[in-house]
C-alpha cells in the first residue's frame, strides 16, 4: 500500500471510531435520561406519600 491510501485508510477507521462513540454516548445520554425521568417520579411520590402521613399525623393531635 502507498502512503496515501494507508493514510486515508487510518481516518476511515478513525471517522468509524467517532461514529461509533458518537452512537455509544446517545445510548447512554437516553439511558441516563430514562434513569432521571424515574427518579424524579420516585421522588414525588415519595413526598406526595410524606405529605399524607404529616396530614394524618396532625389530624390525630
Amino acid at each position: 500500500m502507498d502512503f496515501e491510501k494507508k493514510t486515508l485508510n487510518s481516518f476511515a477507521s478513525m471517522r468509524d471510531d467517532i461514529d461509533r462513540f458518537q452512537e455509544s454516548m446517545n445510548d447512554w445520554i437516553i439511558f441516563l435520561d430514562g434513569e432521571l425521568r424515574e427518579s424524579k417520579i420516585q421522588v414525588k411520590e415519595l413526598q406526595k406519600r410524606i405529605s399524607e402521613l404529616e396530614m394524618e399525623t396532625r389530624l390525630r393531635f
